[in-house]
């Protein structure tokens, strides 16, 4: 495990997210997720050092608990993990093709595994 690679969050408006993060504080988009309508539904906002906030819009009250790390070496850590949990299976994101596999704890948190590769499409 590298770091921390980011933390998902929610929002009721992605405009609301670019006027803070984007306009005030700073920071540069990273990607966008975009549905086959061409609306945006997420971004990953860069924070500087390979960091990202996620966000997703949300108009429910769900909770978001879930943990997100950068990782070198996915699939041999994915071998590791699969005693605990046999459906891991190491897959590219669908907009972002970054290589990523879940999980859970012992308590039921998600947890999420990314390496980025020259096939990923984030920029840093």
């Amino acid at each position: 495990i590298r770091q921390i690679s980011h933390i998902s969050l929610k929002t009721h408006s992605i405009n609301n997210v670019i006027n803070f993060y984007i306009k005030i504080l700073g920071f540069k988009i990273s990607h966008k997720f975009i549905n086959k309508k061409k609306e945006i539904y997420g971004l990953f906002i860069y924070c500087g050092n390979r960091t990202l906030l996620e966000f997703f819009l949300n108009n429910t009250k769900k909770k978001i608990k879930a943990y997100f790390f950068e990782v070198k070496k996915i699939r041999q850590l994915a071998k590791k993990l699969k005693k605990f949990d046999k459906n891991i299976k190491v897959k590219r994101g669908k907009t972002d093709y970054v290589l990523q596999f879940m999980t859970q704890d012992f308590d039921k948190n998600l947890i999420e595994f990314h390496e980025f590769d020259k096939k990923s499409k984030l920029k840093f």
